[in-house]
C-alpha cells in the first residue's frame, strides 16, 4: 500500500496548465483587469501557469527557488523550474496536516502553524514541534519530548501566524492569545492583559518593535517598550474606530465546501475555517491579514469591510467602491521591489500601486474567485492559492 505522503505527492499536485486568459488571439485584458498600463508586456501564453490540487491552499511562502504550499492535507515544497516536490504530512513531519500558515524566518528556518498540532519548525533536516504541553522532534509525545512548566507552552494548538521583532524574538498568533517565545518557553498575553479578542489570526511588527495583532474583534497594538501601565502598553481599534468600512455581504463566488461554520457549538469555524471561511456571515472586525508597507503604514484586510490603512493617526478604508476586487480580504503580500500590494479577496486578486487598483479574476488566469493565499518570490513572480489550485502570474 502506498503511504499517505506518496499518495499526496501523486494526487495533490498533478499538472501545470499555461493559461492565456479569456481570448488568447487578442489582448485579453480591459482597463479594469489584466496588467496595468505601463507594465512590461509578457506574451499572454506566458503570463499565467496553474497547477491543479485537490485540497484548499491556505498559505504560500517563497523560499529561494522554491515555494512552500500549506494545505488542508499537508505541506509541500515545490520547485517551479523542475516541478520537483517534497510533501510533508503526519507520516513524515507534521503532527497535524491542516497547515494554517507557512513562513520563512530571517535565519532561513521554516515555521508552520497547524490546526490542532501547534507550531512546527524545520531547519532543512529536522522538524521540531511546539505545543502548550511541551516540545520535541518526535511525532509522538514520548520521553524525548521536553515538558513545559505550567503556563510556559505556546498559547494553543491552533497557530495562525508568527512574526519576529527587531531583537529576533518570535511572536505567535494563537486561538487563545498572543504568545512570545524567549528561547526557553512562551508567555501568552490574553484579553486579561489587554488584547481586544482572544482569537489572534495575524501579526505585524513595526519599526519601533511594537506588535500589531489582528483578531476577530479588531486590531490590538502592544508596545513592549512601555512601563507597566496598561494604557501605555495596549491600544485597540475596531470597525467603529475606522478599521474598514461597514461590512457588505460576501461575494460567495467560490466558498470552501469542506467548511461547516454553522455548527451548533460555534467552534468549528475558528478551529478549521479561520479567516478563510466565507460560508459564515461577514464580520468587519475580523482581521484576516496584515503588513507594513515601505513607508511604515499598517495595512489590514477585514472579513467584509475591505482593506484598511493606518498612518499612525487615522484609519482609511478601501472597498469595491474604490476599485478593490472584493470586500472580504483573505491574504496580502507586498512586492517591495516594485512597491506594489497584492491582495487576495473573495472576488479575485487586486494589484494596488498605492494609486489605483487593477483586478484579476477567473477569466484572466485565476482558477477561482476566492484567493486565500498570496506570495511574491525573489524573481518577482506572484503566487495565488485557492480551493483546488495554485496560480503563478509573471506579469508586473
Amino acid at each position: 500500500m502506498r503511504t499517505v505522503a506518496a499518495l499526496l505527492a501523486g494526487l495533490l499536485w498533478c499538472m501545470a496548465v499555461p493559461h492565456a486568459g479569456a481570448a488568447a488571439q487578442d489582448h485579453p485584458f480591459t482597463s479594469s483587469s489584466g496588467p496595468p498600463r505601463g507594465a512590461a508586456v509578457v506574451p499572454s501564453g506566458e503570463l499565467w501557469t496553474r497547477w491543479q490540487l485537490f485540497t484548499v491552499v491556505r498559505s504560500l511562502a517563497a523560499d529561494g527557488d522554491s515555494i512552500w504550499v500549506g494545505t488542508d492535507h499537508g505541506l509541500m515544497r515545490f520547485y517551479p523550474k523542475t516541478e520537483e516536490k517534497v510533501v510533508y504530512t503526519t507520516t513524515n513531519g507534521l503532527i497535524s496536516s491542516v497547515v494554517l500558515f507557512v513562513k520563512v524566518a530571517p535565519d532561513g528556518r521554516l515555521w508552520a502553524g497547524t490546526a490542532g498540532g501547534g507550531l512546527s519548525s524545520f531547519d532543512g533536516a529536522r522538524w521540531n514541534f511546539y505545543t502548550p504541553y511541551g516540545y520535541g522532534s518526535s511525532l509522538r509525545y514520548d520521553r524525548s519530548w521536553t515538558r513545559w512548566p505550567h503556563g510556559r507552552g505556546i498559547g494553543d494548538l491552533w497557530v495562525y501566524n508568527v512574526a519576529f521583532d527587531p531583537q529576533g524574538t518570535m511572536w505567535a498568533a494563537t486561538w487563545k492569545g498572543l504568545s512570545r517565545f524567549d528561547g526557553n518557553g512562551f508567555h501568552t498575553f490574553t484579553m486579561a492583559d489587554g488584547l481586544i479578542d482572544k482569537w489572534v489570526y495575524t501579526l505585524a511588527i513595526d519599526r519601533e518593535g511594537r506588535i500589531w495583532a489582528g483578531t476577530e474583534g479588531g486590531v490590538t497594538r502592544y508596545d513592549p517598550r512601555q512601563g507597566n501601565s496598561r494604557a501605555a502598553r495596549w491600544a485597540s481599534w475596531t470597525n467603529k474606530d475606522g478599521v474598514g468600512a461597514p461590512a457588505q455581504p460576501a461575494a460567495g463566488g467560490d466558498a470552501e465546501p469542506s467548511y461547516n461554520a454553522g455548527s451548533s457549538d460555534g467552534v468549528r469555524h475558528h478551529a478549521f475555517g479561520g479567516p478563510k471561511d466565507v460560508s459564515r456571515p461577514v464580520n468587519p472586525n475580523y482581521i484576516s491579514s496584515s503588513l507594513f508597507d515601505r513607508q511604515g503604514r499598517l495595512w489590514v484586510g477585514t472579513m467584509g469591510g475591505g482593506l484598511a490603512r493606518f498612518d499612525g493617526t487615522r484609519w482609511s478604508s478601501y472597498t469595491t467602491k474604490e476599485g478593490l476586487s472584493g470586500d472580504v480580504i483573505y491574504a496580502m503580500a507586498l512586492d517591495r521591489k516594485r512597491n506594489v500590494l497584492w491582495i487576495g479577496t473573495d472576488g479575485g486578486v487586486s494589484r494596488y500601486d498605492f494609486r489605483t487598483f487593477t483586478n484579476f479574476r477567473k477569466d484572466d488566469g485565476l482558477f477561482a474567485s476566492a484567493v486565500y493565499a498570496v506570495a511574491v518570490d525573489p524573481a518577482g513572480d506572484k503566487w495565488f492559492g485557492s480551493y483546488g489550485q495554485v496560480s503563478r502570474y509573471r506579469g508586473e
